[in-house]
């Protein structure tokens, strides 16, 4: 096997823990397959204003309603996506337990191919969950949802998960939902919006504002109208997609108001209003229906942009840093690693961190053991990267368990603290290290660990379904060829097409052998060609090998031999023996 290994090395996404994709930061929209159905003048009119802002946009096919934010997962950085379980307590009833959508049956999303995930085991609802720079927002009807659980551990699994600190709002049981999103969004600069809570309980009103004060500037919206409206609340959950705002609009008095005072709180942003009663009187406004994403490949360069990260620009988070505000030095350190707002400075990024975890922030302590295990400006120090990520371990980082277990095999610690340490990391969640444990016990790869197919089965399972594309190629080849598990071929297809949406090359290529030789599918030598090439544009060997032969008889494609030899050449340079055969033997090559 050529092991695609996708995120066993990926440190990117890791370093960017503390990352949240604001509002601000995306540049994607998506909507439920069922609004155009449910909302049509709605639907009609905001896609039309989309469309003239420049606003792309999309459908989410196989959803079961429109409140889309509800249950998809949450993006918190470039590729790295939190999923969770939804299944709300208002959705209960036989009636409604229908319209609760399973996230792994709506249909592929390219934003989140190669991307990173994290589940959580906790119930929650995508519109409880406001993001604000460095702070999430939610109502603590979290801690009633999740009653098997304590209040410490809930905090603990989302801070693990996000990375940031959180707030929380009471739960005004007068609004069954419970979402943070009916009550405040964020503007930037530490600026929150808070909708016209007053109007309807004083008291509460007080309560958030008292709360919210103490990480934000709050600025509430207040309508001078004789009598307040019953959907005005509505106002504060619009939605935002990079610089370009769309309010809700009901046909009320309130509407101009909402919109001016909106936009002042915005500087620098297009506001404009969306006709969104069909919506309101459902339940919900246009944050609730949409889903707003970040697609842009942060590989693409910042430079000559006003770049921000969690809603501050450089010179802000460095005015913030310089002040000792520990998440912005920590976030200030990113920026320089790799080269976002400011010219890439290694040195400059391990100095910021430092800054941070000397204060015991745990992605700060993390980002440390990083900059010491790759030498990144440093000289490489396993012995000083473990204890960084020791450090960053004891608070909880999930990610630093795994890189525990990397610095023990590359130091040569004892095989099994070896195997003891990839397995908290595994218990803990990390997929990497589910896999490792996967591989380990199927086949046979540290000598403390009694080789045994079904324990490994399990190990690759708990990461493929984290959508682990590695993992999930793994899970198709057990199902496959009945390792640890009963053949099954359907299974087996299953898993190797779910790997291969990801662009797992390794899962491209079995899928294109099977259509070649029939096996697990109908013989389909078109469709073996389409994927050998799919696989062959990220130079799997065996895929470009491959391909010559398809060239060189005639199979699927037309016979064509300066393709074929085009093929083998490329194969070859990759390290493919028998292509090299090919070129380099007279009596085998045919040419």
């Amino acid at each position: 096997m050529e092991t695609n290994h996708f995120f066993s090395n990926l440190v990117f996404p890791d370093l960017f823990q503390g990352c949240k994709i604001t509002d601000y930061l995306s540049d994607q929209v998506f909507f439920s397959d069922l609004l155009p159905l449910k909302c049509p003048v709605l639907y009609k009119n905001l896609t039309e204003k989309l469309h003239e802002q420049g606003v792309s946009y999309g459908v989410l096919h196989n959803t079961k309603d429109i409140w889309c934010r509800d249950y998809m997962p949450i993006q918190i950085g470039a590729r790295r996506f939190i999923f969770y379980k939804y299944n709300p307590d208002y959705l209960q009833t036989p009636y409604y337990r229908r319209t609760i959508t399973d996230v792994k049956q709506i249909d592929h999303i390219s934003c989140m191919e190669n991307s990173e995930t994290v589940h959580l085991d906790l119930i929650i609802d995508g519109g409880n969950i406001v993001k604000c720079g460095e702070t999430i927002v939610m109502t603590e009807k979290i801690f009633l949802e999740n009653r098997d659980k304590s209040r410490k551990e809930i905090i603990r699994q989302l801070e693990n998960a996000f990375q940031c600190d959180f707030v929380f709002l009471p739960w005004d049981k007068d609004e069954i939902f419970g979402h943070s999103d009916g009550i405040v969004h964020y503007v930037g600069n530490n600026q929150i919006l808070m909708t016209n809570y007053a109007d309807f309980n004083p008291e509460m009103a007080s309560k958030f504002t008292k709360i919210l004060k103490r990480n934000f500037d709050v600025i509430p919206l207040t309508y001078n109208t004789k009598k307040r409206h019953q959907q005005s609340w509505a106002y504060i959950n619009f939605l935002q997609v990079g610089a370009k705002v769309f309010v809700p609009q009901l046909g009320i008095e309130e509407d101009e108001m909402a919109l001016q005072q909106i936009a002042d709180a915005m500087p620098g942003h297009e506001v404009v209003g969306i006709l969104a009663s069909e919506a309101v009187r459902k339940g919900g406004a246009l944050n609730c229906i949409s889903w707003n994403v970040q697609t842009r490949d942060w590989n693409e360069g910042f430079m000559g942009e006003e770049y921000k990260l969690n809603g501050y620009t450089v010179s802000e988070l460095i005015e913030r840093a310089d002040k000792g505000k520990t998440i912005s030095q920590n976030n200030l350190g990113l920026c320089f690693s790799y080269g976002r707002g400011v010219e890439q400075d290694h040195s400059k990024a391990l100095e910021w961190y430092m800054k941070s975890a000397e204060k015991g922030y745990r992605a700060a302590l993390y980002n440390v053991g990083i900059c010491y295990f790759f030498g990144r400006g440093v000289e490489k120090d396993l012995n000083e990267a473990l204890k960084w990520f020791l450090k960053a371990a004891e608070k909880g980082h999930v990610v630093s368990q795994y890189y525990i277990a990397k610095c023990y095999e590359q130091l040569f610690y004892p095989e099994y603290e070896i195997f003891f340490a990839y397995k908290k990391a595994a218990e803990m969640g990390d997929t990497n290290a589910q896999i490792e444990m996967g591989e380990m016990y199927q086949e046979g790869t540290n000598k403390y660990v009694i080789k045994n197919e079904q324990e490994g089965f399990v190990w690759y399972k708990k990461a493929a379904e984290q959508w682990h594309p590695l993992a999930e190629f793994l899970l198709g080849k057990c199902y496959d060829f009945g390792i640890g598990v009963h053949k099954s071929p359907k299974e087996a297809m299953k898993w190797y097409k779910r790997s291969a949406s990801f662009e797992c090359k390794d899962a491209q290529f079995q899928i294109g052998l099977c259509y070649l030789c029939g096996h697990t599918v109908r013989r389909n030598e078109q469709k073996a060609v389409r994927w050998f090439l799919k696989a062959a544009k990220q130079n799997h060997p065996s895929a470009l090998y491959y391909l010559g032969e398809c060239y060189e008889d005639g199979i699927g494609v037309e016979k064509n031999t300066t393709i074929a030899i085009e093929w083998y050449k490329k194969a070859a340079e990759q390290g493919h023996k028998k292509a090299k055969a090919k070129l380099e033997t007279e009596d085998e090559c045919p040419f």
